[in-house]
């Protein structure tokens, strides 16, 4: 009894450092630059971390069952590209359009779902194959690699730049899927079924839980989180491109494991949001304190180093007690 209650206190003080961490940063950047926490540069800091947060979400939950999915940023431009270009050039409806993004989103899925968990190839191998086929369909779709960049009807402008009230709709999307991914992942039993698929796939045979349906989901998923990201980025930019929504990868894989470094040790939905936040308060605190954009991957990527050096101080904290 005792020893839970002590290990209650040490997650609740490790949490508390790790808002601490965070707010540290805010002051430094504010101390250096004022305006770094004005009401429209936070606005700004959330909308980001929220569309950030909805990609990553994906990659949390194939993360969870042990994978990894190469191909997001690739099927967010393709689905994109596929639903808006009739829309804009052909007069098709909205609702149609986005039916066509996320249909193409789900085949992908399904392509990917279906080779890692029926076909048991490597989740890398399989989605970097998916990854150079979505890239080459976002030519074929946008007529040799053409951009969008008028004729967006308002209606879908608003999902990226309106508000409901003083709340972005980016935030508001986001929240709302974090709720819904938060309820499934931390209370409900499917959670407990990815987790056990990532982490003994073998025992969680045995209990009776199908792995591969659990594999097979959270790729759809994860594609259909990656479509939604790329109509959303489209909407609040007004243009679409090929390489739409490619930066997206790098960033998805590393808010996964810096929310997991940083909150609790453990993959997790509200751990991946928390790290979303971070990562897109820390670029806009060091563009705006000056330093270039070609700099901000070198950045990025130290970043990830020591994300990956404490990971690994506390795995081996962990197996010597």
């Amino acid at each position: 009894m005792k020893t839970d209650l002590i290990k209650g206190r040490l997650g609740r003080l490790k949490q508390l450092g790790t808002l601490l961490i965070y707010l540290a940063m805010v002051l430094i950047f504010t101390l250096l630059k004022p305006n770094y926490l004005t009401l429209t540069n936070f606005r700004s800091i959330l909308i980001q971390a929220a569309m950030l947060g909805i990609i990553s979400s994906g990659m949390t939950l194939v993360m969870m069952t042990g994978g990894v999915d190469m191909s997001v940023g690739a099927v967010a431009g393709v689905s994109t590209l596929a639903g808006m270009w009739p829309v804009v050039f052909d007069e098709l409806p909205l609702a149609v359009g986005i039916l066509i993004a996320l249909g193409i989103a789900l085949a992908f899925g399904l392509i990917n779902g279906i080779c890692i968990s029926r076909l048991g190839i490597a989740p890398f191998v399989a989605t970097l194959g998916t990854m150079f086929l979505a890239q080459g369909l976002q030519y074929l779709f946008s007529e040799g690699g053409m951009s969008i960049s008028y004729g967006f009807p308002a209606t879908y402008k608003f999902l990226g730049s309106g508000s409901l009230g003083p709340f972005p709709m980016p935030l508001v999307l986001f929240l709302v899927l974090l709720a819904a991914l938060v309820l499934a992942t931390e209370y409900a039993p499917a959670g407990r079924y990815l987790r056990g698929t990532g982490l003994n796939q073998f025992a969680s045979e045995l209990s009776g839980v199908k792995i591969r349906s659990f594999t097979l989901l959270s790729y759809v998923l994860c594609s259909l989180l990656a479509a939604v990201l790329g109509l959303v980025l489209g909407a609040s930019q007004a243009y679409v491109s090929p390489d739409h929504g490619s930066s997206f990868l790098m960033d998805s894989l590393l808010v996964v494991l810096l929310g997991k470094t940083l909150v609790g040790g453990r993959i997790s939905i509200y751990a991946t949001a928390f790290g979303a936040l971070f990562l897109r308060s820390f670029e806009t605190g060091l563009s705006m304190i000056g330093i270039p954009v070609t700099a901000l991957n070198v950045c990025k990527g130290t970043l990830l180093v020591i994300i990956l050096l404490l990971a690994l101080v506390r795995q081996k904290r962990r197996g010597g007690s």
